[in-house]
């Protein structure tokens, strides 16, 4: 019978080779382990300035978890009804036109309504040439001849328009008519 330097018995030679295996598996998953967390470290070192090398990378996020003002804003359907929406309202009366005059007055208006000339503000007749979605246009001659449009004019476009001496705002429009202000610029 031979003997062998080594006193390891067969199953003591295998239980050795699978721990053996074992731990180099481990030890090359723990190597790639440590190039993550290494390159994950280095990533988050980076620097914009360039003056802060080596500095720690931020712990709190640069941008806040609001959404900005420029980020479109879901919004949902508005529960008041767009002028175009509106009922049609009912037109003012010659005699409601002609209290126009002095350049002071409310009146609901359609296409080819004529508002009387304000002549005490320099301001000339005015005919209605369109009303609708896009907006009120108002045409006016003035004493000396001179031609005055509006064009598209809408309650929300930031204020009256003037000619002359006088101001003209639109309060709504509704389908075909629209409701206007009149009065003295200021």
């Amino acid at each position: 019978m031979t003997t062998s330097d080594d006193p390891m018995t067969t199953s003591e030679t295998s239980a050795r080779r699978r721990t053996a295996g074992l731990s180099a598996a481990r030890g090359a998953a723990g190597t790639v382990c440590a190039l993550l967390a290494l390159a994950a470290a280095l990533t988050g070192c980076g620097s914009d300035s360039g003056d802060d090398e080596g500095a720690p990378a931020p712990t709190t996020p640069s941008r806040s978890p609001e959404q900005s003002p420029a980020s479109p804003t879901p919004t949902k359907p508005s529960s008041s009804p767009s002028p175009t929406e509106l009922k049609p309202m009912k037109p003012s009366t010659p005699a409601e036109l002609r209290a126009c005059a002095d350049g002071t007055c409310t009146v609901v208006v359609k296409k080819g309504t004529q508002i009387p000339p304000a002549t005490g503000l320099r301001a000339g007749l005015f005919t209605v040439s369109a009303v609708g979605a896009k907006g009120v246009d108002l045409t006016s001659v003035d004493a000396t001849g001179f031609t005055s449009s509006l064009l598209g004019q809408r309650p929300d476009q930031g204020g009256p328009s003037t000619v002359n001496e006088l101001s003209i705002a639109v309060l709504a429009i509704a389908g075909d008519t629209a409701k206007l202000r009149l009065f003295p610029a200021e």
